[in-house]
């Protein structure tokens, strides 16, 4: 996963890639190391691919789906073993919404020339993608039955209202991003190139913009909570 993109159909893995993952994540059901399993076969499956929507719903409704398919086939207690897979799932979309924030952030502190609508849709992106988790797990609960479509509905309400590690780390992304580039833009004022400077300074602006928004987002969701 190496930068952030607009959507589109191309980007989103094919049947064959989308049934492997599922297969492993039912395998992962029976190991004692689910919360391991999970994280490591979703930051596999996120790696060195572009950070889509479509694609983030993809491997998420794959894999969590595939983790629910293997505990009820094993039968018993799935609680645990939900919140476990959930919980992988969540830490490896983060840390891949962290890799992208830097390597956008390094890209335009080297000059890549970027539009102002581009930099706007990338953070926005970034910004989205704990609702998009969140919203996935929604959906694949909808397509589910039986205990099954019951907890993944319970976990999937429990983080809309008590927040991921997905957006954690995204708005610590955020806000290192804006530090961040504030400095190489003064940096830049004595030694990068007038196209890198006037970027890192753009780039900047379009984050504390996404950043503030994301928190005023956030503000509206404690106050609803607390009413």
């Amino acid at each position: 996963m190496n930068d952030t993109s607009t959507p589109d159909e191309s980007s989103i893995p094919d049947n064959t890639q989308l049934a492997q993952w599922h297969d492993e994540a039912a395998a992962a059901a029976d190991t004692p190391d689910l919360y391991e399993r999970v994280r490591e076969l979703t930051a596999r499956a996120l790696h060195d691919r572009r950070m889509t929507l479509g694609e983030l719903r993809a491997i998420v409704g794959a894999i969590s789906s595939g983790v629910g398919s293997g505990l009820a086939a094993r039968g018993g207690e799935m609680t645990e073993g939900l919140r476990q897979a959930v919980s992988g799932l969540d830490e490896a979309v983060g840390s891949a919404a962290q890799n992208a924030s830097y390597t956008l952030r390094e890209a335009v502190s080297q000059g890549k020339a970027f539009k102002d609508e581009e930099l706007k849709a990338s953070l926005e992106q970034l910004r989205a993608l704990e609702g998009q988790f969140v919203d996935t797990l929604k959906q694949t609960a909808s397509q589910s039955g039986g205990k099954l479509k019951e907890e993944l509905e319970y976990l999937s309400d429990h983080l809309k209202h008590s927040g991921t590690r997905t957006g954690e780390q995204v708005r610590e992304a955020l806000q290192q991003m804006v530090s961040g580039l504030k400095s190489s833009g003064e940096a830049g004022r004595a030694g990068l190139s007038e196209s890198a400077s006037t970027a890192t300074e753009r780039l900047s602006m379009v984050a504390s913009g996404v950043l503030a928004a994301l928190s005023d987002s956030l503000k509206r969701q404690s106050d609803r909570l607390r009413s």
